[in-house]
């Protein structure tokens, strides 16, 4: 299954959702997907809350909690949820307002564990 599989189907499904980008902890863009008709620059954000990530990972050790695995960030308009697909990679997924969340995070804890394995092969 390719990337762009992979991440339409993480869009497709969760009503609400906007994009989805497969980033490399470089910065790096390796797939996106967006709805039809959506104006928004998924690497880009992909890019920005990367940063964050690479925060969290740093704090990992000091903290003793064991691995990230995702951070949601809420805004006003929308929210971004990231999954840490392996150490070199995460997958940026962005949230209309109307997007549930619950489903949100299964469709992109399964979406993880799909391109981790992709990238293996």
């Amino acid at each position: 299954m390719s990337f762009d599989d992979i991440l339409k189907d993480l869009v497709r499904g969760v009503d609400g959702s906007v994009a989805a980008t497969l980033m490399g902890m470089d910065g790096f863009a390796v797939q996106q997907y967006k709805r039809e008709a959506m104006d928004c620059d998924i690497d880009a954000i992909g890019v920005e809350y990367g940063h964050l990530v690479a925060e969290i990972k740093k704090a990992e050790g000091t903290l003793s909690l064991g691995d990230a695995e995702e951070v949601f960030v809420k805004g006003a308009q929308s929210g971004v949820l990231l999954r840490i697909v392996s150490d070199e990679y995460y997958i940026a997924f962005l949230l209309g307002a109307s997007a549930n969340l619950g489903r949100a995070r299964y469709m992109i804890k399964k979406a993880s564990r799909r391109a981790e394995s992709e990238l293996k092969a």
